[in-house]
């Protein structure tokens, strides 16, 4: 299989202040529609009133300890990638590796791209560093898959123990035993990609191709696993401490339901990233929470403020990380310009040398042959 490079490059976009204000415009409008039918029509909408009653009672050391944790699950998500990236190639340091997974965090948070931006920007920068996109692309797989394996895991593994009994969980069956099914033939697929024998150019259709890849990509996770190292504790520091932001502000607004309940929640409400609508994380983890006897408006308004720190908290220091990557991309620019015009010239072939042409001597005069006879 190979990739083709694109003709155009891309730039890393500079923030545009009136941009983010525009965008930012849409949820405070809506925010105020909110807040004033609350106050007019009240009724079904008193579930609102209640939550807001909560927010202006929250405990402030929970909503500051939700916010070292969010910090927290960023550093992990920086040492994961600095240890698969610094493998890939030497470019990719401490300080080059943090510029990436903020710039993309900005990229995902206040760029309209769908949230794919992150993962573009990310593959591009891997591109950047010298990888050629079939490189980059490896790369970045074998680094999602090393991150996501921990999120099957967490799901096949808080649910099936709500579903056997294990754990408490006022529930529906249903909806512990299901995910935890799910998870577990995704992760069992997985492993059967990275054990099938890759197809010959001839016989490999499209869709054995993409199969082949992922397969290749499962097998370098593996490999990173397999290495031992320390940073690979970034996967697990990821979640653990981003589902602990959302543990943390239902302690932050009242009673938190069981920890099994608050695992499984937080992570099928991820699921809602695969849905191309706004709110469907939100809406994922407030109607398990609620399908769990959790009260309605402490699940709402924990999950609202759980995603404002996990959105808005990281974008500050992204935007930062975007100016510190737009240089550091331009070195490697001008870097890999310098290392062309070297190998340009070493390849170059020599000039032959040619001998000095030899000196034309006038002949000698030749003898009468009169002079020869006497």
């Amino acid at each position: 299989m190979s990739f083709s490079e694109p003709d155009t490059d891309i730039l890393v976009p500079a923030f545009d202040v009136r941009a983010f204000a525009r965008r930012a415009a849409g949820p405070a409008a809506a925010a105020a529609v909110a807040a004033a039918a609350i106050v007019i029509a009240g009724g079904p909408l008193h579930a609102f009133a209640h939550a807001l009653r909560r927010a202006l009672d929250a405990d402030p050391r929970w909503v500051i300890g939700g916010a070292v944790f969010e910090l927290l699950s960023f550093a992990g998500y920086v040492a994961l990638f600095w240890m698969i990236g610094s493998r890939a190639t030497t470019r990719l340091g401490l300080n080059e590796s943090t510029q990436v997974t903020l710039g993309g965090a900005a990229a995902t948070r206040l760029l309209p791209t769908a949230g794919v931006g992150g993962a573009a920007m990310t593959l591009w920068a891997l591109r950047k560093a010298g990888l050629g996109s079939r490189g980059a692309t490896r790369t970045l797989l074998g680094f999602l898959i090393v991150l996501y394996s921990v999120f099957l895991a967490a799901i096949a593994l808080s649910g099936g123990l709500i579903a056997l009994g294990i754990a408490s969980g006022d529930g529906p069956l249903a909806l512990s035993a299901v995910p935890a099914a799910a998870a577990t033939l995704a992760i069992a697929g997985s492993l059967a990609l990275a054990a099938r024998r890759p197809r010959t150019p001839r016989r490999a259709a499209r869709l054995h191709t993409a199969a082949d890849v992922f397969g290749a990509a499962v097998r370098d996770a593996i490999g990173h696993v397999r290495s031992g190292d320390l940073r690979l504790l970034g996967a697990l520091a990821w979640w653990t401490f981003d589902a602990s932001v959302l543990w943390a502000m239902l302690h932050a607004f009242g009673a938190p339901p069981p920890f099994a309940v608050v695992v499984l929640a937080y992570f099928v409400g991820q699921v809602g990233n695969t849905i191309p609508i706004p709110g469907a994380v939100s809406g994922g983890i407030v109607g398990v929470l609620v399908a769990f006897a959790v009260p309605a408006d402490l699940a709402l308004v924990s999950v609202l403020a759980y995603r404002a720190i996990a959105i808005w908290l990281p974008a500050p220091m992204g935007l930062v990380a975007l100016g510190a990557l737009r240089r550091t991309m331009a070195r490697w620019t001008a870097e890999d310009a310098v290392a062309g015009v070297e190998v340009a010239h070493d390849a170059a072939p020599a000039m032959p040398v040619h001998a000095p042409a030899p000196v034309a001597r006038a002949p000698r005069p030749c003898p009468e042959p009169a002079l020869l006879a006497a």
